[in-house]
């Protein structure tokens, strides 16, 4: 088994994250305390980041419920509660550390990062209210909504939900295909100039058309097929 070097926290990693939002520290407390996975905590006796994370989950979806609450004024309340469950969820909060590099920032235990921990969904995504918990005991509320501005709320202004959730792995799982049943996704029409496509995709499960999907990419047009499917096999 080849040698894993201890690991401690990259403050010139940390402060290039932070330094992005005009923020800067050398109080490296509470940060430290919020990359520390159980893992590592184990391994040299010191505190996990379990606790830190409640904290930061609970702002990440105070201030999540108050921008939606601004921003579309009249909206019902289940309406809003879909739209937050959307942007605070593991997809997008996976979605969101990687775009801010905590996973490079997370300490773990050597056990965990040989089984690579660091590109573990969940592990990462948790890592992002990790960090929202550091920011708000260490700058203040302000801070972390200085950061929430950049980084989650531009996607629900823009109701771009799809990367964050891969409608092709839930229909997958839903399904539970084996190799006689496998799921095939076809283009069945292709519109508008080379450089502007629009891309209609099914698809198909043993011949029978479960979606179909329109998208400005096939990528997007085999998410938006595999969505219709899961919401045709719910009605069902």
């Amino acid at each position: 088994m080849p040698k894993v070097r201890k690991k401690t926290l990259d403050k010139k990693l940390l402060n290039e994250v932070l330094s992005s939002f005009n923020l800067a520290t050398t109080n490296y407390k509470y940060f430290k305390l919020a990359l520390t996975h159980s893992t590592y905590a184990n391994e040299n006796n010191i505190e996990s980041n379990e606790r830190i994370e409640f904290l930061g989950d609970a702002i990440l979806g105070m201030l999540t419920a108050e921008y939606i609450y601004n921003t579309f004024p009249g909206m019902p309340e289940g309406r809003m509660t879909k739209i937050r469950a959307t942007y605070v969820c593991e997809d997008a909060n996976f979605s969101y550390s990687k775009e801010l590099k905590l996973d490079k920032l997370i300490l773990l235990g050597v056990g965990e990062e040989l089984q690579g921990g660091r590109s573990k969904k969940a592990l990462v995504a948790d890592i992002f209210e990790c960090f929202l918990g550091a920011v708000y005991l260490t700058f203040g509320i302000n801070a972390v909504r200085k950061i929430l501005e950049v980084i989650v709320f531009p996607h629900i202004k823009n109701v771009d939900n799809r990367q964050f959730i891969d409608y092709k792995t839930r229909l997958q799982e839903y399904i539970q295909t084996d190799h006689e049943n496998t799921l095939r996704y076809v283009v069945v029409k292709e519109e508008g100039k080379p450089n502007e496509k629009i891309f209609t995709m099914q698809v198909l499960l043993d011949g029978i058309v479960l979606g179909e999907g329109v998208g400005t990419s096939k990528k997007n047009a085999s998410q938006e097929a595999a969505k219709a499917a899961l919401e045709k096999l719910a009605k069902q």
